[in-house]
């Protein structure tokens, strides 16, 4: 499910272009000391090796100059798990790294790093309208197409549009105006519930949720695809407007804003072209990699610039519920499962912190700088069986 992050609403315009990776000749110096589960970057890893483990050979990832294969993904995951559960002590770590691994720097361009939160939300839900409940979470519209643009030439770039077919020509599809104030899709997607047209907002932002309804039952929800318009921030509306101030924007503050002001909510999630369609899945929330996501250990990054599944240090604050003044900081290895739409260049990320009243203020209120480094295995401490890549 992708993250389509709270961060956009922190925002106030798109991020500029991507620096790009700072390969390190030195290793950084720090101890890599962890402060996460252990359990969860066991399970994390596990998914990371999984995805690489059913991409096609031909497939590559790139870190500055040195391309690797799925093969050589798995096994560089591997080959850190190794060292990390074989280390007494961090130091003992850090040498065993310093040595076996490459660093990067993922640093924003134009600024300081910008790390955001996601989480999955509960939503009370209907199977039909309600006065409170009358919006739609569609399901995958059956006109949609997905185009890979590089699949028709190598000069075309690999980016992905969403269209539908006019008369023999593929047009843009439909935008959320269109969708949920022109009622385009009644004949061309499947409800799965009716919710709160804000809770809807925030669910698509989030990317994956669970909707309750009134009999008790309960059916999580998973990202689907979107309709491939750009997505805009209503956090940065709002703050354009003057509706409130920059500093004030959360995920609680934008909410109590659109409950206290109905007349007004409909253009403002309107002024969001990008829509997302769902599906009903069977277990936790699926990144855009289709593997499951780990609290606290799976983050959100541009997959165009930092390689998807790999292996990442962060390093930075996150708010603290029970002490909202005295930040709490940060320090573990997680693995890029995710991206999102407003997720945009390097230095950038949205970590992800699962479920529940904790998680959803954390991912709400978090907007922090900090070190983003990536880590890959130096090929010659890898095994002879993954050789391949280009």
């Amino acid at each position: 499910a992708m993250a389509v992050a709270l961060a956009g609403a922190l925002l106030l315009a798109a991020c500029a272009t991507p620096q790009g990776l700072v390969k390190l000749q030195r290793p950084p110096a720090l101890d890599w000391h962890d402060d996460g589960s252990s359990l969860q970057l066991n399970r994390a890893i596990d998914q990371s090796v999984a995805y690489y483990r059913h991409l096609p050979p031909g497939t590559t990832f790139r870190y500055g100059d040195a391309v690797y294969s799925p093969a050589e993904m798995a096994a560089s995951l591997e080959l850190f798990r190794s060292e990390w559960m074989a280390a007494p002590d961090d130091a003992t770590l850090a040498r065993r790294l310093d040595e076996r691994f490459l660093f990067f720097d993922s640093v924003r361009d134009g600024g300081e790093n910008l790390f955001t939160g996601y989480y999955v939300p509960e939503l009370e839900a209907s199977e039909t309208p309600t006065a409170e409940l009358d919006t739609p979470i569609y399901s995958l519209p059956s006109d949609i197409v997905k185009v890979r643009l590089d699949k028709f030439g190598d000069t075309l770039p690999p980016v992905t549009i969403m269209g539908r077919v006019v008369d023999g020509e593929l047009v843009p599809y439909f935008t959320r105006r269109e969708i949920q104030g022109g009622k385009a899709l009644e004949e061309r997607a499947q409800p799965i519930a009716y919710v709160n047209a804000i809770e809807l907002s925030f669910l698509q932002i989030q990317g994956s949720g669970e909707l309750r309804f009134p009999d008790g039952r309960r059916i999580k929800v998973g990202y689907a695809a979107s309709n491939g318009h750009p997505y805009r921030s209503i956090g940065a509306v709002l703050v354009r407007r003057d509706a409130m101030p920059l500093e004030d924007i959360s995920l609680q503050s934008i909410r109590a804003w659109l409950q206290a002001h109905p007349e007004q909510r409909q253009r403002i999630l309107f002024a969001n072209p990008s829509y997302v369609f769902f599906q009903v899945s069977d277990g936790g929330p699926l990144g855009n990699l289709h593997v499951e996501l780990t609290p606290g250990r799976s983050l959100a990054a541009d997959q165009r610039f930092i390689p998807a599944g790999g292996l990442v240090y962060l390093s930075t604050e996150v708010p603290n519920p029970e002490a909202p003044e005295h930040p709490r900081s940060v320090q573990r290895f997680m693995l890029v499962q995710d991206t999102g739409g407003a997720i945009r260049g390097h230095g950038r990320a949205d970590l992800f912190w699962g479920s529940g009243p904790e998680a959803e203020y954390i991912a709400g209120h978090q907007r922090s700088s900090g070190r983003l480094l990536l880590l890959v295995a130096r090929k010659q401490y890898l095994p002879a069986a993954t050789a391949g890549a280009p």
